[in-house]
């Protein structure tokens, strides 16, 4: 979604509560698939959705039940004012286990794993299961915080308002989750305490016909940590949320 796009929507409906409906939305990368034209492997090192994941060795593997489900290159990110909070070198990797699909309880956290790693050298561990792999392409939008919209608009100026947006799957890093249920840095708060006050999406993975992957009812995969732990890259306190229709 394009800021101008939502400029747009409020002059032409003629919305008196326009600066409130601008603040609603933040900035965050979206994350796009590159459809798979040859045979070969995404490059070592370089930033995809599934495949076998790039570690500095095959001991830092955790565990043949967990499952990549991407990877990205922080470089890659360069340029991008949304997500200057990560570190601007090293890999930065996600994996969950598809055949327990934990909702993000304290009692799960054996079942998922941030894995972050400033080695130059990695290789391909070919542990497990895989997904389908693709490479991602990164472009800047904005996302709409939905309650604080709704609150915002009459029912049919926001059912209009949603179909200005494109219903292509929402992966993403940073700014606001797209929400399913309900407001996913209020649950994380409430779950996991004053800690995620200010909490980052870290990464958001929506389900994907692409990818071969469900979470929960055409759900979508949410992990988030503690600003302040991310600046001082404590990946170790990031906390994940699942939530599906």
């Amino acid at each position: 979604m394009e800021l101008q796009s939502i400029k747009q929507f409020i002059d032409q409906h003629g919305l008196e509560q326009g600066g409130d409906i601008l603040a609603a939305f933040t900035k965050r990368v979206n994350l796009k698939l590159v459809p798979r034209t040859t045979r070969e492997e995404v490059s070592i090192g370089h930033s995809k959705f599934g495949g076998y994941p790039d570690l500095p060795s095959a001991s830092d593997h955790p565990g043949e039940n967990l499952t990549l489900l991407a990877q990205f290159r922080l470089s890659d990110f360069t340029g991008f004012e949304s997500v200057e909070a990560l570190p601007k070198e090293g890999v930065l990797s996600f994996f969950y286990d598809l055949d327990e699909q934990p909702w993000g309880d304290a009692d799960e956290r054996h079942l998922w794993r941030v894995f972050y790693t400033e080695a130059t050298t990695l290789e391909r561990v070919r542990v497990g299961e895989a997904l389908n792999e693709r490479a991602v392409a990164f472009e800047e939008g904005y996302a709409q915080n939905d309650h604080d919209l709704f609150d915002l608009m009459s029912e049919d100026e926001y059912a209009a308002f949603e179909e200005l947006f494109d219903e292509d799957e929402a992966h993403a890093v940073g700014g606001h989750p797209d929400e399913v249920q309900h407001d996913v840095f209020e649950e994380i708060e409430e779950t996991h305490g004053e800690r995620f006050g200010d909490p980052f999406l870290l990464f958001q993975m929506d389900s994907s016909e692409e990818l071969d992957i469900m979470f929960g009812d055409a759900g979508i995969l949410y992990f988030l940590i503690p600003t302040e732990a991310l600046r001082a890259k404590r990946f170790e306190e990031a906390e994940i949320l699942m939530q599906c229709y």
